[in-house]
């Protein structure tokens, strides 16, 4: 499907049919998408929870926001996208021998100098506190690939940041693996009678957000409420 109709097509689902379950092959799938999510300096700071029963389910409700509670009660399958708290130089090397395994890296000398590169930006967001910050943007571009690969499967989803980060990392033991909770996405087929199914899209018209200049002035004036 044309990226622009999907686009356009895509919604968040608000129920879903709780008898209608997703596929294991649409699963590996769905998986395989997040496996592919881009981030900054190929980081790939997350950890994703897969839960398709209702003992997962369960398990992480306490956590969730009562109005949420619907959609994690009537879900096929959910994931809860987690970050590292840090990412230090062993997990770096991991990184670096899959990129040698995946024959991303020609030699020693470009495996050093992607080493360097990669531990610059990573120890700038350290010395500045904002390591946690930069891993949830890269969090919510994961979130974002798996909205739309699933979309492009015909699966709904809806994600959710209504749920208690404290609550999901305890219920989970999170803090024993150095990971913390960021994100809750949902997954499986909208129910027949969920509202937003038929609510026409609404964006901002494109004059009101994208300029043919980087001109600060002149965007704060043809911007003002």
């Amino acid at each position: 499907m044309d990226f622009v109709k999907l686009s356009e097509q895509r919604f968040t689902a608000k129920k879903f049919d709780a008898n209608k379950k997703i596929p294991r092959d649409d699963v590996e799938k769905l998986k395989k998408i997040l496996q592919l999510s881009p981030s900054s300096v190929n980081s790939q700071p997350w950890v994703f929870l897969w839960g398709s029963n209702d003992n997962s389910k369960k398990r992480v409700r306490p956590a969730i926001a009562d109005f949420n509670w619907n959609r994690i009660d009537t879900c096929s399958d959910f994931v809860v996208i987690a970050v590292r708290k840090g990412l230090d130089d062993k997990f770096q090397h991991l990184l670096l021998d899959q990129e040698i395994k995946d024959g991303r890296i020609a030699n020693e000398e470009i495996a050093k100098q992607c080493f360097e590169s990669r531990k610059f930006f990573i120890d700038l967001r350290e010395r500045t506190g904002q390591t946690l910050n930069w891993e949830s943007k890269q969090a919510y571009i994961a979130m974002t690939t798996l909205l739309y690969g699933a979309a492009s499967l015909g699966i709904d989803s809806t994600p959710i940041e209504g749920f208690d980060e404290e609550k999901m990392d305890k219920l989970l033991n999170l803090d024993n693996y150095g990971a913390h909770s960021v994100l809750v996405v949902t997954l499986g087929y909208d129910a027949e009678d969920d509202h937003n199914r038929t609510r026409p899209k609404s964006r901002l018209e494109q004059s009101k957000i994208f300029f043919d200049r980087t001109d600060a002035p002149e965007i704060e004036q043809r911007t003002t409420i």
